[in-house]
């Protein structure tokens, strides 16, 4: 065993440790530096990761942190074993990959159900981890039943605390926040599709794609929480697609994870200048579910057909519409910075708050907490 391992188990084990370690400083130095990552521009499905509340311990320590303390650990372990074939550290060995395994089921299982969203960074790492526990295994097979499986228990018992702790102290809601030199122009309410009172005193812009599963959630707080105000908010609705074939402050590299994003923004916001309610009725469509199991966003033809069908055939103003779209992927712009990238978006006065939130009470404390920055 101790010659398989210095000549095929231990070198895989480093090169792959020592990858997942790289990756680990990259993701830590970008938690909490801002460092740029390629492929983690503005709406990517990476930026909607590095930036979820998920990503952080205790609401300030980045997750991956604490994987570069662990794969450092394993690299110590993995590369004492070339000299000293111990057996305690074998154990020690072990017991680190498979708390590891278990976490990176973890973080896989969160992007999957909470964040809707994949890291190809973390990803990448998380698979460096699986095989990591693989090879460990095969590395200490020798040991007897009993002494492999309790070993294994410890192990598994550190990776599923590890879980439950986080699942048990990440907040309900997380807000990046933002601020303007100056005022930012956020359109009328009373020329604009609004939900609340055209009047309310206090006017807040909601940036969203009709392609943004996160849009979506947000989207759906939005009555509760003009209820919860007292009908002094309102939010003016700001459709901002995420796709480079119509936003100039998206950069066109890889798959357009939203396209024809900017179709249903068109085909939406023509609509409400042709008649507001039948703007409702096509608002509330795009985000519904369609009987399929889960969410999936409508198609640009799917899209373009129903509000023919709910404008009754009268053509859409191109021109408002192109007008009122530039002028909220202007505001889009101003209110973007490295590390405040995503959507959706808040946008009152100077600020502006990026929510992340699961329920209407988690929202409603993003939008309290845009109002005090102004």
């Amino acid at each position: 065993m101790r010659e398989k391992y210095r000549h095929i188990y231990g070198p895989a084990m480093a090169l792959l440790c020592t990858i997942a370690l790289v990756l680990s400083v990259i993701l830590t130095v970008h938690a909490l530096a801002g460092m740029s990552l390629i492929g983690c521009g503005a709406g990517s499905s990476c930026d909607q990761v590095t930036g979820s509340r998920w990503s952080l311990l205790l609401g300030f320590l980045p997750v991956s942190s604490l994987a570069v303390g662990a794969y450092l650990a394993l690299l110590v372990c993995i590369l004492y074993l070339f000299f000293d074939f111990d057996k305690m550290v074998r154990k020690a060995l072990l017991v680190l990959s498979a708390a590891i395994f278990l976490c990176c089921l973890w973080f896989i299982w969160v992007q999957a159900a909470k964040v809707k969203a994949f890291c190809p960074y973390c990803l990448s790492t998380h698979l460096c981890g699986i095989l990591l526990f693989v090879l460990a295994v095969l590395s200490c097979r020798d040991f007897n039943r009993r002494t492999l499986l309790r070993t294994l228990g410890i192990g598994g018992a550190l990776g599923v605390a590890y879980a439950v702790f986080q699942l048990l102290t990440t907040p309900s809601y997380r807000a990046q926040t933002g601020r303007s030199e100056a005022p930012l122009p956020i359109p009328v309410a009373a020329a604009s599709p609004v939900v609340g009172s055209e009047t309310a005193p206090i006017t807040v812009a909601l940036l969203y794609d009709y392609r943004c599963s996160h849009c979506r959630t947000i989207h759906g707080f939005l009555d509760e929480a003009v209820a919860y105000f007292g009908g002094r908010v309102a939010f003016v609705l700001c459709p901002t697609p995420l796709s480079p074939a119509c936003n100039p402050y998206i950069p066109a590299t890889g798959e357009d994870r939203f396209a024809g994003s900017c179709d249903l923004a068109r085909l939406a916001l023509g609509l409400w200048k042709a008649d507001p309610e039948a703007f409702r009725t096509f608002d509330a469509w795009l985000f519904e579910a369609d009987g399929k199991e889960g969410w999936y966003p409508r198609s640009p033809e799917e899209a373009e057909a129903k509000a023919r069908e709910l404008s009754g055939g009268v053509p859409l103003d191109g021109a408002w519409t192109a007008d009122y779209l530039s002028r909220t992927l202007e505001l889009f712009g101003r209110t973007t910075s490295e590390g405040r990238s995503g959507i959706p978006r808040l946008v009152y006065g100077s600020s502006w708050v990026i929510p992340e939130a699961d329920t209407p009470e988690g929202f409603i404390e993003a939008v309290g907490k845009l109002l005090q920055l102004n």
